[in-house]
């Protein structure tokens, strides 16, 4: 049921008169549109600024008049204001109506109502209690009348002149009009073109709504993906942060260990200087007051004594040389830092590039395969053809940086898609001998692992046969060469281990996935 202020125009806010469909469905108001038109150039619809017209020579008012007008909206509007009047009895006028004819819509008192329903020509008329009645069910119940004679019943539609008209006026007006139909065959055949449309309309809202909950989890996942981002970025700073911290521990620690070394020593020799000065500084007291007394006997005597003891004495100034000697700076480990330092930032800087590094498909991928994008998109030319489907990245990976690919086209079945890394390089992979070529190869199914020439099990990559247009499958080596499966950005675990270097991403799409687009590469930890 329509709700009050579903039948006012937005921008008069008052009841819809003469109504028009604009094209992106929203109603205004015949006048309220020429109005808007006229008031500014290029006017669009003012509730979505949907264009309301996309090129017109003409006014404004021939542009709105060829716009459809929606007559249900019309009907309702009408009824609407027939139930808000004032409910006096048509017949009494002065007595209060709480009853209304459907078909005769005039509003009737009790005692009207029961002379109303003894008449024989109202007699099977259908009359309620005002209070039941809604806009929708009085608008449905008005009855068809003549365009030409307005008080009397349309039985008839004339499709040439798209218009509802009585018994007088086919015969009349209307008698070499070829298509003349019985008014209630037409309306049943409107009703079931609208029930089509309504259900195309339904399908079309509901893949709509489809697409746009589809885009939102994406960009869900873009918000997820900008988060495990900034946390990776944060982690590679905090990493580069711990490792100059360490480092600037370490060289402090060893700096501080040379210098207490060399302290101790000078502080050694520091002690025994003192101690010499003292002992000539009192040899000087003693050589001095025995000067001071002369020419007396002692004197004679103590002057051989002196001599002996001054001449023990070490009154050389020389020090170690060892002692001054500046200590070596860590000149080693300070570059040692730089390069680690420089290695983390070269590969940040690859990362956050505005075009990052890509992985990108190698040309060689066999004749029944066609790779565009500049070479990220492999698809399939001839499909259901089995073999011929494997694509291999230009370039050795990268450590610790995830490959992956987006599946773009699939053909139904189980949507299977092969992949790994092998250690030849693209130019020297065949396609032919690429059986051959699995014992230098790590391939991942969706129940097992290709390792080191045998089958291994693996019970969680189930999900490679479930693989749909937009899924996304990668592989990332560690630094400790771990082969790890990553499905739609989640990491599956580890696949295999040992995986000895070069490695090369190498994808097999299978008949059912019959096109891949490789992803731009991203650094994991």
């Amino acid at each position: 049921m329509a709700q009050p202020h579903e039948r006012e125009c937005a921008v008069c806010t008052n009841d819809f008169t003469t109504p028009k469909i604009l094209p992106c469905g929203h109603l205004l108001c015949r006048e309220c549109v020429i109005s808007w038109m006229d008031s500014k150039p290029d006017a669009g619809c003012p509730l979505c600024r949907c264009p309301i017209v996309e090129q017109s020579d003409g006014s404004s008012s021939d542009t709105v008049d060829a716009l459809p007008t929606d007559f249900v909206m019309e009907a309702l509007v009408e009824s609407a204001r027939v139930l808000s009047k004032d409910h006096l009895c048509c017949v009494c006028e002065d007595v209060r109506a709480d009853f209304i004819c459907m078909q005769c819509q005039d509003m009737l008192c009790s005692a009207c109502t029961k002379v109303h329903k003894k008449q024989s020509a109202t007699r099977s008329h259908d009359v309620e209690s005002i209070s039941t009645v809604t806009p929708e069910r009085l608008a449905a119940s008005r009855p068809a009348l003549c365009a030409d004679h307005g008080d009397k019943h349309a039985e008839f539609f004339c499709r040439e002149h798209r218009l509802a008209v009585c018994s007088a006026c086919k015969a009349n007006k209307h008698k070499v009009c070829l298509e003349t139909n019985y008014l209630n065959d037409e309306i049943k055949s409107v009703q079931n073109s609208l029930t089509d449309l309504t259900k195309n309309l339904v399908e079309a809202e509901q893949k709509l709504e489809q697409a746009i909950g589809q885009v939102t989890s994406h960009l869900q996942e873009v918000d997820v993906s900008e988060q495990e981002d900034m946390e990776q970025v944060d982690k590679v700073c905090n990493r580069l942060h711990k490792l100059v911290e360490d480092f600037c521990n370490k060289l402090k620690d060893k700096c501080r260990k040379q210098h207490l070394k060399i302290r101790k020593s000078l502080c050694d020799v520091k002690t025994g200087l003192s101690n010499r000065l003292g002992k000539v500084t009192s040899h000087k007291h003693i050589v001095t007051r025995a000067v001071a007394v002369s020419p007396r006997p002692a004197l004679i005597h103590m002057t051989q004594a002196l001599t002996d003891r001054v001449n023990s004495l070490d009154l050389s100034t020389d020090l170690q040389g060892d002692v001054w000697e500046k200590p070596l700076s860590s000149v080693e480990c300070c570059q040692e830092v730089v390069r680690r330092i420089q290695e983390e930032l070269l590969m940040l800087k690859q990362m956050t590039e505005s075009e990052p590094p890509v992985f990108v498909f190698h040309g060689n991928c066999g004749k029944n395969i066609c790779l565009t994008n500049g070479n990220r998109t492999a698809e399939k030319i001839k499909l259901n053809i089995s073999g011929n489907g494997v694509v291999v990245s230009r370039d050795p990976m990268l450590a610790n940086v995830l490959y992956e690919v987006r599946v773009d086209s699939v053909t139904g079945g189980n949507n299977e898609l092969l992949l790994g890394v092998t250690r030849i390089s693209p130019a020297g992979l065949t396609v032919t001998k690429w059986s051959e070529d699995l014992k230098d190869s790590v391939i991942i199914a969706p129940d097992w692992v290709f390792h080191h020439r045998q089958r291994v099990p693996i019970p969680f990559a189930k999900e490679l046969e479930r693989l749909k247009v937009g899924s996304r499958v990668g592989v990332l080596v560690t630094s400790s060469n771990d082969l790890h499966l990553y499905i739609n950005g989640r990491d599956q675990g580890v696949v295999a281990k040992n995986v000895r270097q070069p490695w090369f991403a190498v994808f097999n799409i299978g008949s059912s996935v019959s096109k891949v687009t490789a992803l731009p590469t991203s650094g994991r930890t």
